[in-house]
């Protein structure tokens, strides 16, 4: 067998172990983790791109388009999430996606994995409150915040968001609390996050290789085929989120995160580049770039640091995946997850890089453990 795609089969099991309550996308890993030539479709994806989301994804697009064939009945996004049958959907999707065999192969070559998963807003905002931990109480501790793989740019709106925390019974609630998308996590702590501590951001943009805008409808679409709809609540606050987002919608400037990062820092800066607290952060993006890359990005950071008072990188990656964050405190680096890391720089000088803790990928909770001095 190819060894790429012996990975590829791998990697389906892997997600169908760590994801098996999952009824839609548990049962159809598990099925392709043992058929080659449905799961040979990723063998057409971009280097770094061959991941089940990105299967998943071009299935999902396909039927978002196509509620008519077989597999769109087992979609939630498609259909009425009371209306989803009971069964197994392999069959029908396997059969959907063989008969669009040259069409889904088209989408897996020129399409790249692009979740604007707006829970994700639960880790973002606990980690804006570490990276601003060292600010004077009292004080303005404004921020400008870049994100890099912004896709639409949906993240970038944290705080016009409702963020709900639960801690043992207790919710916290940051951002706008009117707000008609909400983000729900649990904070298992060993102190709880001051998510009341969120800094206000004084501007913000983006950077992203294939940046969505909030009118275009194909676009839209295609992050909505991203999603997983069989959890619930992931679609329908991703859409709310775009209705919210498209009254102000931030900059995504097109580029590669190295070479579009200084465009996208002027767009959020503006005249405020000499004074600013500036916070660069990736979330699930940069784990699909070569390592060399990501290691180009931290010396742009480096000397980037140089020009503003304050730069934090917070990253939310998988373990080992970012120069200078260590692996948790039982964490294996193989063994998948994900680490918000922060790497901090004062007046141009780095401070010692930190993995605060983990997290759920998609914000269900949150385990920090450690937070920068201040």
């Amino acid at each position: 067998m190819d060894d790429r795609l012996a990975t590829i089969l791998r990697r389906f099991r892997d997600f169908a172990e760590e994801f098996a309550h999952l009824p839609l996308y548990g049962a159809l890993a598990r099925r392709l983790a043992q058929d080659r030539e449905a799961a040979a479709l990723l063998l057409e994806a971009q280097p770094g791109q061959d991941r089940p989301v990105l299967w998943f994804a071009a299935v999902h697009d396909l039927v978002l388009r196509r509620p008519d064939l077989p597999a769109a009945r087992w979609y939630a996004s498609v259909v009425e999430r009371d209306s989803v049958p009971v069964g197994d959907p392999w069959p029908d999707v396997r059969a959907t996606a063989l008969a669009h065999r040259e069409e889904l192969a088209g989408l897996i070559a020129t399409r790249l994995t692009q979740t604007n998963e707006v829970n994700r807003s639960v880790y973002l905002a606990a980690g804006l409150v570490a990276a601003t931990h060292d600010q004077h109480p009292g004080t303005d501790n404004a921020i400008t915040l870049v994100e890099l793989g912004a896709s639409a740019g949906l993240l970038l709106g944290v705080d016009r968001y409702a963020i709900a925390v639960d801690r043992q019974g207790v919710q916290a609630v940051a951002g706008d609390p009117l707000s008609p998308v909400r983000c729900e996590g649990t904070d298992r702590s060993l102190v709880a996050v001051r998510l009341d501590e969120l800094p206000r951001i004084a501007g913000r943009a983006g950077v992203d290789r294939n940046p969505i805008r909030l009118d275009d409808d194909a676009g839209l679409r295609w992050l909505t085929a991203c999603l997983w709809p069989d959890v619930p609540g992931r679609v329908e606050r991703f859409r709310a989120a775009v209705e919210l987002m498209r009254r102000e919608p931030p900059p995504v400037v097109q580029g590669d995160f190295v070479d579009g990062l200084e465009k996208a820092v002027a767009a959020a800066l503006g005249p405020a580049a000499s004074t600013s607290h500036l916070v660069v952060f990736s979330s699930w993006a940069l784990t699909y770039a070569d390592r060399a890359r990501r290691s180009e990005l931290a010396d742009r950071l480096d000397a980037l640091a140089r020009e503003v008072p304050a730069l934090s990188w917070l990253t939310a990656e998988p373990p080992g995946a970012i120069p200078g964050i260590p692996v948790p405190r039982g964490v294996r680096e193989d063994a998948g997850g994900t680490v918000l890391g922060l790497r901090q720089w004062r007046d141009g000088v780095e401070q010692e890089g930190l993995a605060l803790g983990t997290c759920h990928p998609h914000g269900e909770w949150i385990d920090l453990d450690e937070m920068p001095s201040g």
